[in-house]
């Protein structure tokens, strides 16, 4: 009876205790037992503002922290003005050190730079000279049987060019026609290109010792102070502007690894004189040069000097 009497009297005084006050701030509760209520009414409450413990907690602690930082700044200034540091020079002392960073950042990067670009020039580099050795080892191959050669050949018959000429007669006032070589000769040259095929390798009779005299007095003389490559084979080959009517067909000996030595026949197309016409003969006034001339294969010796063009090309790199 008597705890009814105690909540119906905290009730009563309840209403009156929120009319004073519009606001209740709560600022911290550890623990709220009700033991027994029946009915519980709050007649009138305006704001309730409950803080809680650990946000209120967390900002005392940041408070704390920003005065212990402006005590040190307080503290650090004090020190500074008590030694008598000029700040401005402090200053410029900073801003200096700051550009010498800078500036060795960007040094390092131009190195950095540099490197990279080096990098890929010895790339480059290393990619030529694998491609000069693979070149090289091509050319000197001694193993290949077939190889490009070119040069100059020595035909013994010269390319005919026929023409009228006037000459005077035996009565005066009256010409003569006549027929003229104005490539006239036994000995001509010409531009070839071709290939020789190896038959045999004579590499090793020519890089043999030379011995000279006998007995006692016998001398060893070395050919050379390198081996080169010798062989003797069989030359096709066409010379000229005309390449497909000028043929040449022969024997070829190679020596000192890039030099050949050709002979054989020429086998080609010339304008000759028809039967019953020769050089420098008269022939009639009505008559012209497809009167007279004809074409003909002709079967010519040749003699060339020739190179290896793989030679060729890489001594042009």
């Amino acid at each position: 009876m008597k705890r009814l009497l105690f909540i119906a009297l905290l009730l009563l005084g309840l209403p009156m205790a929120l009319s004073a006050q519009d606001t209740v701030v709560v600022y911290r509760t550890d623990t709220v037992t009700l033991q027994r209520v029946d009915t519980v009414t709050i007649i009138r409450t305006d704001s309730v503002y409950i803080l809680r413990t650990d946000t209120v907690v967390r900002r005392e602690a940041d408070t704390a922290a920003l005065s212990a930082m402006k005590e040190k700044e307080k503290f650090y200034r004090e020190i500074l003005s008590a030694n008598g540091v000029d700040k401005e020079k402090l200053e410029a002392e900073r801003n200096y050190y700051i550009h010498m960073v800078d500036s060795l950042r960007a040094l390092v990067r131009i190195a950095e730079l540099e490197n990279v670009r080096k990098e890929e020039a010895n790339k480059y580099l290393e990619e030529r000279v694998r491609i000069a050795e693979e070149r090289t080892a091509q050319v000197t191959n001694r193993k290949k049987k077939v190889r490009p050669i070119q040069g100059v050949a020595m035909r013994f018959y010269r390319t005919p060019e026929w023409e009228f000429i006037l000459r005077s007669g035996e009565q005066q006032g009256t010409y003569e026609k006549l027929l003229s070589n104005r490539n006239a000769g036994s000995i001509e040259f010409d531009y070839v290109t071709g290939a020789s095929v190896m038959l045999w390798d004579l590499t090793k009779y020519f890089n043999k010792d030379l011995t000279i005299g006998s007995d006692s007095l016998a001398r060893t003389i070395r050919r050379f102070d390198q081996d080169f490559a010798y062989d003797l084979g069989l030359y096709v080959g066409f010379g000229g502007s005309n390449l497909f009517k000028n043929f040449y067909v022969g024997a070829s000996f190679r020596f000192v690894d890039f030099f050949y030595i050709t002979g054989g026949v020429n086998i080609a197309e010339y304008t000759v004189l028809k039967d019953g016409y020769e050089d420098n003969h008269p022939v009639g006034d009505n008559l012209s040069l497809k009167d007279v001339t004809a074409s003909a294969w002709l079967v010519k010796p040749f003699i060339s000097l020739s190179i290896d063009l793989d030679f060729l090309s890489y001594i042009k790199k």
